[in-house]
């Protein structure tokens, strides 16, 4: 197969048509137009946190995200003039249906992003609205496997929807991600929390571009201590691109995304609901931006089943 690398005049126009992914920015360069179908550190404070009892659950996050800048292969900010900002709000919906599998507890999930995002290029700025990914995850499943630790594993399918437009900055993908998650979580309600969510990214080609965006790892994590109602402590994500983009037969080489932040996270539960606010610095940026983001997160339940 042919390869090619990313010539420096595109590097302008995919600054142009960063995008925003499911909720998360996600700048330029690697994955197709810049974007990852995967909104890494979103995950957060509800990493492998399944309720145990049946009903429905809602998840809001609120999000604004700000890059000023693009990194190169060796993490190295480019010289182009570029920034963005995007404010999301997305709501997850959580099916919990009180029946077990393989030893078990079931669950289904429907995550609906909306995205405002902005981006400015050379001082030439635009803006666009929408619908970013659905993501539909049919089958989730937990188990608990020691005294307040538990494992789950689930399918998410980002289907290739939302305000898709291959001519412009879009907020969201043209192309379906398949995305196996495996996650493992230990909290002590009166002690240590310590979480980490294991997630791959394979992509469908664009129909439109002829493009394929790059497999990647991507790595959310939770630490820290819980008194009483309250819990402090920092949480994350890592997300390293393991295999090259590819359009029109060529692969694309040395444009492979690489991606890590961390900051601070509190969280309150007061037994009903729960809320929690984070922060997340980029510290680290390869053939992307390097993106700083607060997260404002509510859970509570919708129904509960009143025969459990």
């Amino acid at each position: 197969m042919k390869t090619k690398h990313v010539p420096a005049r595109r590097l302008a126009a995919y600054a142009a048509l960063s995008v925003l992914g499911a909720g998360s920015m996600q700048s330029a360069l690697a994955f197709e137009s810049g974007i990852s179908p995967f909104p890494t550190g979103s995950t957060s404070e509800y990493i492998a946190a399944l309720p145990p009892i049946p009903g429905v659950f809602a998840v809001e996050q609120f999000n604004y995200s700000s890059s000023n800048g693009l990194y190169d292969n060796q993490g190295n900010k480019r010289p182009i003039p570029f920034k963005s900002d995007a404010f999301s709000s997305t709501t997850r919906l959580l099916a919990s249906y009180g029946v077990e599998f393989l030893g078990a507890k079931v669950y289904s999930q429907l995550v609906l992003p909306l995205v405002s995002l902005h981006t400015e290029v050379a001082g030439q700025g635009e803006t666009h609205n929408g619908l970013s990914n659905v993501t539909v995850t049919p089958l989730l499943l937990r188990w608990d496997v020691a005294a307040n630790t538990n494992v789950t594993w689930g399918f998410d399918f980002a289907l290739k929807s939302g305000a898709y437009d291959p001519a412009r900055t879009s907020v969201a993908v043209g192309y379906n991600s398949y995305q196996p998650v495996l996650a493992i979580r230990h909290n002590d309600p009166d002690g240590l929390d310590l979480g980490i969510s294991n997630r791959l990214l394979f992509n469908d080609k664009n129909s439109d571009t002829h493009y394929r965006s790059g497999s990647a790892y991507v790595a959310d994590f939770i630490g820290g201590w819980n008194f009483g109602k309250w819990k402090v402590g920092v949480t994350g994500s890592y997300l390293n691109q393991f295999t090259d983009d590819s359009q029109n037969g060529s692969t694309i080489t040395g444009n492979r995304a690489r991606s890590f932040a961390i900051g601070p996270t509190v969280a309150y539960n007061a037994g009903s609901f729960n809320i929690n606010m984070n922060y997340q610095q980029g510290v680290y940026a390869a053939n992307t931006a390097k993106s700083n983001a607060v997260w404002i997160n509510f859970a509570m339940p919708l129904w509960l089943d009143g025969r459990h």
